[in-house]
């Protein structure tokens, strides 16, 4: 079976064959008449002139060149500055001082617990019932936990690297540590 064409498309293949012609002969034409004028002989090259940088080995003293005048080691007067065009900004308003309101003095808390000034120098016994010693100055003391020493100090608990320590007259949560000492 013959393949019918698109009429439509036959003549946009013959106008664009046409201008690839077209622009073929006006591109390379001029190369094509050279070449054919001359008897296939190249066209001859153009003839290039060095030009004369006005300086001569043999020539004494320095030609004045373009711009001689300029000095690259000073410096001209400074531009003159651009205004500034943008307006000025007007001021933020003054804010009314805030009164000063007067805090509440919080309660005064309990009175901190009395310095421990015994030194903790090791413990006795077996461990469910360790029992302390202390150095009071030249004096030693032994104590088990519950127990109260100088009236002011209760043993809360005795471990191998130190002893806890409450206070009589404050509550159980108050306590310090004792370290053991070197």
């Amino acid at each position: 079976m013959a393949a019918r064409t698109d009429p439509r498309r036959l003549v946009l293949l013959l106008v664009l064959l046409a201008a690839a012609l077209v622009f073929a002969l006006l591109r390379w034409r001029p190369a094509f008449l050279a070449g054919a004028a001359s008897g296939g002989a190249l066209p001859p090259a153009r003839s290039y002139t060095v030009p004369i940088l006005g300086w001569s080995p043999t020539e004494g003293g320095a030609r004045p060149t373009p711009g001689g005048g300029r000095n690259l080691f000073t410096y001209g007067p400074p531009p003159t500055p651009t205004p500034d065009r943008r307006p000025t900004p007007t001021p933020l308003p003054t804010r009314p001082p805030q009164p000063v309101v007067a805090r509440p003095t919080s309660t005064p808390g309990p009175p901190p617990p009395p310095p421990f000034t015994l030194t903790f120098i090791g413990w006795l016994g077996p461990d469910r019932l360790p029992v302390a010693i202390f150095r009071d100055g030249e004096e030693i003391v032994a104590a088990a936990p519950g127990d109260t020493l100088k009236g002011k100090f209760i043993i809360r608990e005795v471990k191998a690297t130190g002893v806890t320590v409450g206070f009589v007259g404050f509550a159980d949560t108050v306590k310090t540590e004792v370290p053991l000492a070197r």
